[in-house]
C-alpha cells in the first residue's frame, strides 16, 4: 500500500472521498492531530462535562465527521479542523439531551460555512425560532430530528431509539418531520423567516 502525504485540507479531502485505503490513511493522519482531542476535552469541561464525556463526544464526532465527508457535506468553506469543532459541539448537544432532555439548545450548528456577523444574527434568530418549535414537537422528535440532521442511517436510528425495525424508524422520522413542518406552516411569520433568511 502506498503511503500518502497530506500537505493541506485539499489533499486530505481528496483522500477522504477516495478509495478505502486512502480514507483510512487520511483519517489516521487527521485524527493524530493532538489539538482535536484537546479542543473537545476543553470544550466539554467548559460546558460542565467530564473528561470521560469529552472522550465519548470525540469518538462520536469522529464517526459523524467521516460520514459527513464521505457523503459530500463538506463544501470547503471552512477548514476541516473548524468543521470538526462544529460537529463536536453538536455531538455534545446530543449527549446532553440524552442525559438532560430539558436542556436548552446551545448555539451550535454543523459548520457548512463561516458566516459573517450579519449571517450570525440571522442564524441566531433562526435558532431561537427552531428551539421554540422543537419544544412543541416533544423530546422524542427532538432526538429523532437531531439524528436525521446528522445523517444517521435508519439502522443507526433504530438501534439508538430501540425501534423494532428500520421501517419503524423511517416512519417515526417522517412523522416528526411532518409535525415540525405543520407547526411552521401554522405560523406564517415564522414560515417566512425560515424560508427566506438563509
Amino acid at each position: 500500500m502506498i503511503n500518502l502525504h497530506f500537505q493541506n485540507d485539499t489533499d486530505l479531502l481528496a483522500a477522504l472521498t477516495g478509495a478505502e485505503h486512502e480514507r483510512l490513511q487520511a483519517l489516521q493522519h487527521f485524527f493524530k492531530n493532538p489539538r482535536l482531542l484537546q479542543w473537545v476535552l476543553r470544550y466539554v469541561r467548559q460546558q460542565g462535562g467530564s473528561e470521560e464525556e469529552g472522550r465519548d463526544v470525540f469518538e462520536e464526532s469522529f464517526i459523524v465527521f467521516e460520514r459527513q465527508v464521505r457523503n459530500g457535506h463538506f463544501r470547503g468553506e471552512s477548514s476541516l479542523e473548524t468543521w470538526f469543532h462544529g460537529i463536536a459541539r453538536w455531538q455534545w448537544l446530543v449527549h446532553c439531551r440524552k442525559k438532560r432532555p430539558t436542556s436548552v439548545l446551545e448555539h451550535v450548528q454543523l459548520p457548512s460555512q463561516q458566516p459573517s456577523p450579519e449571517k450570525m444574527i440571522i442564524i441566531e434568530e433562526r435558532r431561537v425560532i427552531l428551539e421554540r418549535l422543537l419544544v412543541q414537537v416533544g423530546e422524542r422528535c427532538q432526538k429523532l430530528l437531531g439524528f436525521f440532521q446528522l445523517d444517521y442511517s435508519m439502522k443507526e436510528i433504530r438501534e439508538k431509539m430501540g425501534y423494532a425495525s428500520e421501517q419503524v424508524a423511517a416512519n417515526e422520522v417522517h412523522s416528526c418531520r411532518g409535525k415540525l413542518k405543520k407547526l411552521i406552516e401554522q405560523q406564517p411569520e415564522l414560515h417566512e423567516t425560515l424560508k427566506h433568511r438563509t
